[in-house]
């Protein structure tokens, strides 16, 4: 088992959410999260998925780029495959994310203007690798 962070200033507020006309933005926020974890899955199975917000966090570690800076909210979704190897070359998972559209004008604090994930120029969702995610 592989463990993975995706990091993203786009809202994937995991809502549970499925009804647009109960409430807006959490079925878009639900939608941003469902279309994320759907990306992930044209190559893996992304196993136990888990969404936490960050407030207020100084994004220059990241991984966003240089488009991006301050003090933003930051999204967290942690996932584990069984197949490490499938995400071995990272980029094809960058490649497979850049240019999804999403939902924007939610709770993001970073003004997101391509209503895309973006993984390169103006980066909005980065994935780091982890051993170990508590």
């Amino acid at each position: 088992m592989t463990n993975y962070v995706a990091y993203t200033l786009v809202d994937i507020t995991n809502t549970n959410e499925s009804k647009h006309n109960r409430n807006h933005i959490k079925f878009y926020q639900q939608q941003n999260l469902n279309t994320l974890v759907q990306t992930i899955g044209l190559r893996s199975q992304p196993l136990n998925p888990s969404v936490d917000v960050i407030m207020a966090q100084d994004i220059v570690n990241f991984g966003f780029g240089k488009q991006y800076h301050g003090l933003h909210t930051v999204w967290r979704l942690q996932f584990s495959i069984e197949h490490g190897q499938v995400l071995e070359d990272m980029s094809v998972l960058l490649q497979d994310c850049n240019g999804i559209p999403v939902y924007t004008g939610l709770e993001e604090t970073a003004e997101l203007s391509s209503k895309c994930f973006e993984t390169n120029g103006p980066i909005n969702v980065c994935f780091k690798k982890h051993t170990d995610i508590h």
